[in-house]
């Protein structure tokens, strides 16, 4: 039994893609796009959970808080009466001349205290900043007892300053449910003018005109405002500092002769908010050391600066006891710091002052004084002195707020993973679609059927020859370029099939011809004139010439060719003795093959 033919083979085009599967690729693309969109909304609505928890233990806690810190013994302390001061973890006693006196804070941090965990408690409200809040962070107490160094720091040890803008950058870092930009400005309260300066010396000019804002807020006209990409660029801005005021004091050899504050403006971006958010502030402020002249012995200028460092210290003591009684009017005008911290104290702000104290014996009165004033910031809020029962509620309700806070971190955090996974799950597709599914690029070539092929050869003459031209004058030199004569025949077009001849030398030349046309189909055989020399070669007695019907060349398309006599006029005939055609007709076809 014949085995059966064998099926015929399918060709299968990896160009054409399946519709369905293109469309279930969109589809996997577009749930994950729906998936990341649902996913951060959710993470969006635990941060507003977080921020509603953190406001609210900052608001029990106290709208401001005051802390303490006892500065470590000098060495010239020591040949000194020490001071008996006892600490514990929220009061301080003062005894002196027989008399006591108890003060109570929301923290105090003793002589073996280091930066580190000074810091720790400046965290928190740290974070309220970038929710939108505006911060004020105060240093206040006497000259000499380490305001700077808690503030600044050194290289080895740095201070709050350069520890919040660190730590500012790194939240905000893993903050995906927003953008955030920072700027920074820097200036100094000096007897009563304005004085912002940047990393160069001298202190730029002067200011002293303020902009109220609509809202509310308040604006420094010319301020030197610097926006600041990374930590390193903070720095370089802080170097500004160098420029304050100091000067030496019996008390103190460097003194601060001026209150120095650092403002950290922060831009919120690309939450759900209604509107464009209104930038939050970050005031750092290093008072000026409060003292008294007879103590310190000040004369001339000197005097003068401990005179203006101290009515500014008693407005901010004014503004504070306002706040306390709720009074409609607040004295913010009394001073130019008052003036500009005026919206970052009072209703939506928070305040954190850390009163700076001497164990010294002989300093045992601006040490009370320093208390005395703490005492008094502290009192702002109603809920301080509250029985042990409110108080044991109070706790337990700090105590639930900060378990919420933290199980909606603790969920943020896994749903901004899940969020960083399917955004790179979706990047990864959507590379793959455009390789896969996208239509090729204008200079690519698709894969041409022999039919394209076959039209490409049989294009028309001029366009033929206008290729052939431009291929000709950029592959040979001037001096080989073909004659009018030559493109002539070369413009023709189609192709013929070729009739055996007759051994002879006018033979050879056609076959060279036909064979150079097979390879390189540069020739067609529609031209006139070409065709009336091809007739009268084959007529020709002298080339030995045989019959035209013997041999075809491989070409197909020359089968359909007519190759009998033409029905041109023989006027319009050229033959061996046309006056262009006076070199051989021999010679004409090999150039024409060398030039192919």
């Amino acid at each position: 039994m014949p085995e059966s033919p064998p099926p015929p083979t399918e060709f299968t085009d990896v160009n054409v893609v399946p519709e369905h599967e293109k469309k279930e690729f969109e589809e996997a693309i577009s749930n994950l796009q729906g998936e990341i969109t649902a996913l951060k909304s959710k993470q969006r609505s635990l941060d507003e959970k977080r921020r509603e928890a953190l406001n609210k233990i900052l608001d029990i806690k106290g709208s401001i808080r005051v802390f303490c810190r006892v500065r470590p013994f000098l060495s010239v302390d020591r040949r000194k009466i020490h001071l008996p001061i006892s600490t514990g973890s929220e009061n301080v006693i003062v005894r002196s001349s027989g008399s006591r006196k108890d003060f109570t804070l929301d923290k105090v941090f003793p002589q073996e205290a280091t930066q580190e965990e000074v810091f720790e408690e400046v965290v928190p409200i740290l974070r309220s900043a970038l929710d939108g809040h505006n911060i004020c962070i105060f240093a206040y107490g006497q000259t000499g007892t380490g305001k700077t160094f808690t503030m600044e720091g050194t290289n080895d040890h740095p201070g709050i300053v350069p520890r919040a803008i660190q730590e500012l950058f790194r939240q905000a870092s893993q903050d995906t449910s927003a953008s955030f930009t920072f700027s920074m400005s820097m200036l100094e309260v000096y007897m009563g003018s304005l004085r912002t300066y940047c990393h160069k010396k001298p202190p730029a000019r002067k200011l002293n005109q303020f902009l109220n804002g609509s809202n509310g807020s308040v604006e420094i006209e010319r301020l030197t405002d610097v926006v600041v990409a990374d930590f390193a660029q903070a720095i370089v801005v802080f170097k500004g500092r160098r420029a304050r005021s100091t000067s030496w004091t019996s008390v103190n050899e460097a003194s601060s002769r001026s209150h120095c504050l650092t403002r950290i403006t922060i831009a919120r971006a690309g939450d759900t908010q209604v509107g464009k958010p209104e930038p939050s502030k970050l005031w750092m402020v290093d008072l000026g050391g409060s003292e008294r002249l007879l103590k310190t012995g000040a004369t001339g200028q000197t005097m003068d600066e401990g005179k203006a460092i101290n009515l500014s210290l008693s407005a901010l003591g004014d503004v504070i006891a306002a706040l306390k009684r709720k009074r409609n009017h607040i004295p913010y005008r009394n001073s130019k710091l008052t003036q500009i911290l005026r919206d970052s104290l009072g209703d939506g702000s928070k305040a954190l002052m850390v009163v700076h104290i001497s164990p010294s014996e002989d300093d045992a009165g601006e040490t009370t004084c320093s208390l005395n004033f703490a005492k008094r910031a502290r009192a702002i809020e109603s809920n301080r002195d509250l029985p042990e029962d409110l108080k044991k509620q109070r706790e337990n309700r700090l105590a639930e707020l900060d378990d919420q806070m933290r199980d909606a971190e603790e969920e943020c955090q896994k749903i901004k993973n899940n969020i960083k996974a399917a955004e790179f799950l979706l990047k990864e597709k959507k590379k793959l679609f455009s390789l896969t599914y996208q239509p090729l690029d204008e200079h690519q070539e698709s894969p041409r059927s022999p039919s394209v092929d076959q039209r490409k050869v049989t294009e028309s003459p001029r366009t033929f020859e206008k290729s052939v031209r431009r291929n000709m004058s950029s592959s040979v030199p001037h001096f080989m370029s073909s004659t009018v004569c030559s493109r002539q025949r070369k413009g023709v077009d189609g192709d013929i099939s070729g009739r055996s001849r007759t051994p002879g030398s006018g033979n050879r030349h056609l076959s060279k011809l036909f064979a150079s046309q097979s390879q390189s189909q540069s020739l067609s055989y529609s031209d006139h004139y070409f065709k009336e020399n091809l007739r009268s070669s084959r007529n020709g007695k002298k080339s030995g010439l045989g019959e035209p019907n013997a041999i075809h060349t491989e070409n197909p398309s020359c089968n359909s060719m007519d190759l009998k006599s033409s029905s041109i006029p023989r006027s319009k005939r050229v033959s061996m003795s046309h006056p262009n055609l006076r070199v051989t007709f021999s010679h004409h076809r090999r150039r024409m093959s060398d030039l192919s």
